[in-house]
């Protein structure tokens, strides 16, 4: 079974599952927050005339998993409205990922400056996306019951910013930046604890024992001081305490013998961080970077028996070579994955696993 959701154009026969999106997530996310009155407005207001009407005059895309319809979004003119994810389906990034898509679709517009009404439900995940709430406002629905929600605005960059980048995952919020040097101790502990934990089955006990921060922080300096020579790039992610979590480095493909651009290094997540989207984010920020050097083709190498290389496979990576890796006076095979086409939209559609190893 295919488990890959893609972001595509709505068309005139989603409007059945689009409707059932919308009113699903209506009942699920708004019974505790408004009246009955208010969620029957909201009903009315998101009808089936009102969504082609709005699809005709803007730009409206559907998030779609196996033929289901999961999520959508609309912009019109300077107006972002309707993005409405399934209610089994939040939490995992993909209401922001939906969003991403309208704003990409604004700047290729000449928009810089877009605006929204926010329901009470709804109005902290768009400030995380840098929305300001310039006003409280509200509908009076009858003399007993009135709707209130928020207007927001945000000024658009054309920049692909990744500094102080907060993303919302599971009901926690991270933060993703560049790396600096100063952050090797803490990137070199969780390299070491990744392997310990996720190697240990395979690789010889000796070599897991040698291995240490001290060694792994060497190894990272190391990468940093080859920064421009390789075209680096290194993300690393903060959890709500300022804790470093998760890193990334890429850069230029070091193998000439494979003709691809990029190649990711490294990409570790804590292992208690692990399976909530955290990697996926990473590669996605890279890939966003490769695409602006136009760099459209990337390779990574990883252990042959780690479990964890699904992840490449689900991201679309192909086997490209195999090799035998040399480390501490131990060997291991490894496997390269490459991509001719980079993943996340190579031709303006978003394509995402719902589930990250």
């Amino acid at each position: 079974m295919i488990n890959f959701p893609t972001i595509r154009p709505f068309i005139d026969s989603d409007m059945e599952g689009l409707q059932q999106l919308i009113y699903q997530t209506i009942d699920a996310s708004y019974t505790n927050v408004y009246g009955p009155n208010s969620i029957q407005y909201f009903k009315d207001y998101h009808s089936g005339s009102q969504i082609l009407a709005d699809a005709k005059l803007g730009q409206t895309v559907v998030m779609d998993l196996n033929g289901q319809i999961i999520g959508t979004g609309t912009i019109c003119e300077q107006n972002i409205c309707r993005v409405f994810i399934s209610p089994a389906f939040q939490g995992q990034g993909f209401g922001r990922m939906v969003m991403e898509v309208l704003e990409k679709k604004a700047l290729l517009m000449g928009l810089l400056h877009l605006h929204l009404d926010a329901s009470l439900p709804s109005q902290s995940f768009y400030r995380h996306l840098g929305y300001q709430t310039r006003e409280k406002r509200f509908i009076q629905i009858n003399d007993n019951e009135r709707l209130d929600y928020f207007y927001m605005e945000k000024t658009l960059s054309s920049n692909l910013a990744i500094n102080n980048e907060f993303i919302s995952l599971y009901e926690k919020h991270i933060r993703i930046r560049e790396a600096k040097a100063t952050d090797t101790a803490a990137m070199a502990r969780i390299n070491v604890a990744t392997w310990r934990e996720n190697y240990k089955e395979f690789l010889p006990r000796q070599l897991m024992e040698n291995v240490s921060c001290s060694q792994k922080q060497a190894e990272i300096e190391d990468f940093f001081a080859g920064w421009e020579k390789n075209r680096a790039i290194a993300l690393v992610t903060e959890d709500e305490s300022n804790e470093i979590i998760a890193f990334i480095m890429a850069g230029k493909n070091r193998r000439q013998d494979l003709a691809y651009m990029g190649e990711i290094y490294n990409l570790h997540v804590a292992p208690a961080f692990q399976n909530q989207g955290i990697g996926l984010f990473l590669v996605y920020r890279v890939i966003q970077i490769f695409k602006q050097r136009n760099w459209n083709t990337m390779v990574v190498w990883t252990l042959e028996q780690n479990p964890s290389r699904r992840f490449y496979e689900k991201l679309g990576g192909r086997v490209i070579a195999r090799d035998i890796d040399k480390y501490q006076g131990f060997a291991a095979p490894v496997i390269a994955y490459g991509w001719q086409e980079l993943p996340f939209g190579g031709k303006g559609t978003l394509c995402l696993p719902s589930n990250c190893q």
